[in-house]
C-alpha cells in the first residue's frame, strides 16, 4: 500500500494507461478562496481523445474533486470497470459523493473548459 493519495493516485493512473492505452491525465489546479480564506486545491482527471475534424487530440475532464481520496476511488472503480470487475460499494460516502457528481453530469455533455476558465466564466489572476 503507497504512502500517501498521491502515490496511489500516480499508481492507478500509470497501471490503466499501461494496460488499456487509456491517456489517462491527473492534474492539480489551485486557486485562492476569499470565503475560506485560503488556498484550494483541485484535483482533475482527464482522457485525452482523439478529434478526427481537428487532428490533433483534445482533454475531456472525467472527474474533479477537492478531496484526493475522492479521485483515489474514483480511478479505483475506473480500474475495475475497465477490467469487467464488479465495482465494490465499501464506502457510503464515497457512494453518496458520487450520486451527487453523477447528479450533476449531463450525458453525452462533453464540453471541454477552455483554459483559464471555470464554469464559463473568463478567470483572471491579479498580482
Amino acid at each position: 500500500m503507497p504512502a500517501s493519495n498521491s502515490s496511489m493516485i500516480h499508481k492507478l493512473q500509470n497501471a490503466i494507461n499501461e494496460k488499456f492505452d487509456a491517456h489517462i491525465l491527473y492534474n492539480k489546479q489551485q486557486w485562492y478562496s476569499e470565503k475560506q480564506n485560503r488556498p484550494v486545491s483541485q484535483y482533475v482527471i482527464k482522457k485525452a481523445i482523439y478529434d478526427e475534424q481537428k487532428g490533433k487530440h483534445r482533454n475531456v475532464e472525467l472527474f474533479s474533486s477537492c478531496s484526493q481520496i475522492q479521485i483515489v476511488l474514483w480511478l479505483r472503480d475506473y480500474w475495475y470497470e475497465l477490467n469487467g470487475w464488479d465495482i465494490p460499494h465499501d464506502n457510503e460516502k464515497w457512494e453518496q459523493a458520487k450520486e451527487l457528481y453523477e447528479d450533476k453530469q449531463k450525458p453525452n455533455d462533453i464540453e471541454p473548459v477552455m483554459k483559464g476558465e471555470k464554469n464559463g466564466k473568463s478567470s483572471s489572476r491579479k498580482l
